[in-house]
């Protein structure tokens, strides 16, 4: 029995990992719909700070629990989305 038990969780645990690294890193973040502005991750900021922990002389590793957000009018969201 413990054996399937074992099995069971590393085909989870697999199946989990596989899950999470084929999610789209460029999704946008849109929390309102009736309001002129929308809420995007702020990318710029994000490459910003991590380029400065790679080039700082102590090893930090930066993850993002919460990522930076910035507002942008709904017109320009519909742009960025043309282009893709």
């Amino acid at each position: 029995m413990t054996r399937f038990n074992v099995t069971y969780a590393v085909a989870i645990s697999a199946i989990l990992v596989v899950g999470c690294s084929s999610k789209s890193d460029r999704d946008y973040l849109v929390q309102s719909s009736d309001d002129e502005y929308v809420y995007i991750v702020d990318y710029e900021k994000m490459a910003y700070i991590d380029e400065a922990s790679r080039t700082s002389h102590s090893n930090v590793d930066t993850y993002w629990v919460n990522p930076p957000v910035k507002r942008i009018k709904r017109s320009e969201l519909e742009a960025m989305r043309k282009k893709q």
